[in-house]
């Protein structure tokens, strides 16, 4: 993990009013290198035990929770039921492939969001489930 994703995390973990510093800056750094950008416990939990930080899975969820209610991490509907964390919060598209559990990022327009839909629609009538979620306002946080 570079010196400058460190650095990156600890300054937004401080303009988000958290320590910047500690097991919780070094967990965002983690999974922020991580390939896969969408979490569950169970993979914050096996990165943190690769990286040697130790960590109860208590605490992991705390801070996983905490980092999401701060902005950090986006979180995201689920079909297991558990919490799916998304190391890129920033508001963006998804499919979810229920047969595999594969969550897929989507970074279109909205012109080809709405095309890609209308395919999946044409291609499995019966079949697809669109979620909408309008965020909450960034500034009233």
């Amino acid at each position: 993990m570079g010196r400058s994703l460190a650095g990156l995390c600890r300054q937004d973990l401080r303009r988000a009013g958290l320590p910047g510093t500690g097991d919780l800056a070094r967990l965002l750094a983690l999974l922020r290198a991580a390939p896969e950008t969408h979490v569950t416990l169970a993979d914050a939990e096996a990165l943190a035990a690769r990286a040697g930080l130790p960590a109860a899975p208590q605490v992991l969820a705390r801070h996983l929770d905490m980092l999401a209610a701060h902005g950090l991490l986006g979180r995201l509907p689920s079909i297991s039921g558990e919490p799916v964390f998304d190391t890129v919060p920033e508001p963006h598209s998804h499919l979810v492939y229920e047969e595999t559990g594969q969550t897929v990022d989507l970074d279109v327009s909205p012109e080809t969001l709405l095309a890609l839909l209308r395919q999946a629609l044409a291609d499995r009538p019966g079949g697809i489930e669109v979620l909408v979620r309008v965020r909450r306002d960034a500034a009233r946080r």
